[in-house]
């Protein structure tokens, strides 16, 4: 049954929203001022996930796409809406999760392009009972299913160019996409690249079940599937392995390049600007949006006040970026990140640039400050910066970074809703929320990165 809406407003989730009955509506695809028919799925939490099927009004905001996949795709549901409107859009997104403190939110910090910005993408293997199949990202609407995309905007043009040659690779295999079941080996292909450096990277990630291990002659047509379309790529293969009862565990195997790429990021502390040259590996996180990323790292650093000797504790750290722009700076800086690749591409970098000054340590925060502070060297930070997944700090992490009663905190988030409330914990434990910088690192997306610079209340 489909019912009238029209979008007011967007949801948390960035979808349009609107009212039916006495109840709300999120839908996939809306923007607001559409008039839309949306057929709605049952209620979840006092909302219903609706389905767009037909606009009657078309918003004022609309613009023309860019991708032909819109509105079908996934990935980026934002894209027809002017980029200044979207910039509007994610601004008040901030201001409204932080309501009292209107005063300490700066301008957002635009995409200097919003095309073709991210490093990283990662597509799905799929097929449907007739056997179609199916190598791409998902449906917006689908819920779960996957389409044969053949083009992206959000990513260099050789992104596309490998997704259909392995597509055409896949199809003459004989070769079957991963099922829930157990059954198939194809489930993920991810690519990566440095934008300063140019090198690329591909990972085929397959089943761990040996009953639908590839053989020697389908990898050999895998690594030429690539070659036929890019030179001098680092290929690999994952296996993961699944088994009940125990934790999903991955095995990287090198098939042709270097076990690596490099990505050089320009950082602007205020007082020194360097370029600084970084390892990823096929697994370690990094900024998806490097050209952003140079901004919000160089804003971030630029607002703190490091006093003379500084002690700079990175958590969450990731491959050191932070870390190592700090470390410029700062007497002595501690990065921990539970990832072990990321650490490893963090020693990497810290010799690779000469940064002698940054201890790096691999594990769970809150384990590695307990352990840390029982050390009768142990010296409290002047600093602390936070960079958390989006489901933000933990109790225990909040209880670690109020005990060591840093004079400042940079905490940095891909998700603001968690990042306020975090905040409004530190501030009830002492701390003034100073400054709040959203930077738009995923434009035609509904996401936004934000820093918030806090300072220990004077006693």
């Amino acid at each position: 049954m489909e019912t009238l809406v029209v979008i007011e407003e967007f949801s948390k989730k960035g979808r349009g929203a609107g009212s039916v009955g006495t109840g709300k509506v999120e839908v996939v695809g809306a923007i607001p001022g559409d008039h839309a028919l949306v057929e709605l799925s049952r209620k979840r939490k006092g909302w219903h996930v609706g389905f767009l099927r037909e606009l009657t009004v078309r918003s004022e905001l609309r613009v023309q796409p860019r991708c032909a996949h819109v509105p079908i795709c996934g990935g980026c549901s934002w894209q027809e809406i002017d980029y200044k409107k979207q910039l509007q859009f994610k601004e008040a997104i901030v201001r409204n999760a932080f309501p009292s403190m209107h005063d300490r939110v700066r301008p957002i910090i635009a995409c200097d392009d919003p095309w073709h910005y991210r490093n990283k993408m990662e597509f799905s293997f799929s097929q449907n009972k007739a056997g179609e199949k199916f190598l791409g990202l998902m449906l917006a609407q689908g819920r779960s299913r996957v389409f044969n995309l053949t083009e992206c905007h959000l990513a260099a043009s050789w992104f596309s160019d490998v997704l259909c040659s392995v597509r055409a690779w896949w199809k003459k295999s004989g070769l079957e996409a991963f099922r829930m079941n157990g059954e198939g080996a194809l489930r993920t292909l991810i690519l990566r690249e440095g934008q300063r450096t140019k090198e690329k990277l591909v990972m085929l990630t397959v089943s761990g079940n040996p009953n639908y291990a590839l053989t020697q002659r389908q990898i050999d047509d895998f690594i030429e599937a690539i070659e036929t379309v890019v030179s001098g790529a680092s290929i690999f293969l994952r296996i993961q392995q699944v088994a009940k009862g125990s934790a999903t565990q991955f095995y990287e195997i090198l098939l042709k390049g270097r076990d690596h790429i490099k990505e050089e990021l320009v950082i602007d502390t205020g007082k020194n600007k360097r370029e600084l040259t970084f390892k990823i590996s096929p697994t370690s996180f990094f900024q998806p949006n490097p050209a952003q990323a140079e901004k919000l790292y160089s804003l971030a650093l630029q607002m703190l006040d490091l006093p003379p000797k500084a002690v700079v504790f990175d958590l969450y750290a990731g491959t050191a970026t932070l870390g190592m722009a700090l470390a410029l700076e700062a007497e002595k800086v501690v990065s921990i990140e539970l990832n072990p690749h990321a650490v490893f591409d963090a020693e990497w970098g810290a010799k690779i640039n000469g940064i002698h000054n940054l201890s790096l340590y691999i594990g769970d925060v809150g384990k590695v400050l307990h352990d840390l502070r029982a050390l009768s060297d142990f010296r409290a930070p002047d600093v602390v910066i936070v960079d958390p997944p989006r489901a933000g700090l933990d109790p225990t992490a909040l209880s670690h970074l109020l005990s060591l009663h840093p004079v400042q905190i940079l905490y940095i988030s891909c998700n603001v809703a968690t990042q306020a409330q975090n905040i409004q914990v530190l501030q009830e434990g002492g701390y003034t929320l100073e400054i709040i910088q959203p930077v738009d690192q995923f434009p035609h997306t509904p996401h936004i990165e934000n820093i918030g610079l806090l300072k220990r209340k004077l006693s």
